[in-house]
C-alpha cells in the first residue's frame, strides 16, 4: 500500500473513531439507563468478586470531574457525548464510579 492510501485509511479510521453520538437521554434517565443506553455497546463488565465492574480507573481518574470530561471529548477510540450534562452526567458518573474498580 503506497503512502498515501495509508495516509487516508489512517484518517478515516481517526475520524470514524473519535466521531460524536447524537445520543440524549430521557428526562427520567438515571444513570444506570444513560450507561446501558450509550456506553454498554462498548464498555463490557467483568465479574469481580460477584460485582459487576465496568472499568479500572487509576486513583486520579476517579472523580467526577474526569469522567465527564472522557465522556464529553471523547478519545481515539471512544466518541464523545456532547448531549450528557448536568444532572444526567452527574448521575453517569457516579454510576461509572460505583461500577469502578481502582488500580
Amino acid at each position: 500500500m503506497n503512502s498515501k492510501a495509508v495516509l487516508a485509511a489512517s484518517s478515516l479510521l481517526l475520524t470514524a473513531a473519535g466521531c460524536s453520538r447524537d445520543y440524549t437521554p430521557e428526562r427520567a434517565a438515571t444513570g444506570e439507563t444513560i450507561f446501558r443506553e450509550a456506553c454498554l455497546a462498548c464498555h463490557q463488565a467483568e465479574k469481580e468478586g460477584g460485582t459487576k465492574l465496568f472499568f479500572v480507573l487509576n486513583d486520579k481518574n476517579a472523580n467526577p470531574t474526569y469522567i465527564a470530561h472522557k465522556v464529553h471529548s471523547g478519545s481515539l477510540m471512544m466518541p464523545t457525548f456532547p448531549n450528557i450534562k448536568g444532572k444526567k452526567m452527574r448521575a453517569l458518573s457516579e454510576y461509572v464510579l460505583e461500577h469502578s474498580s481502582r488500580k
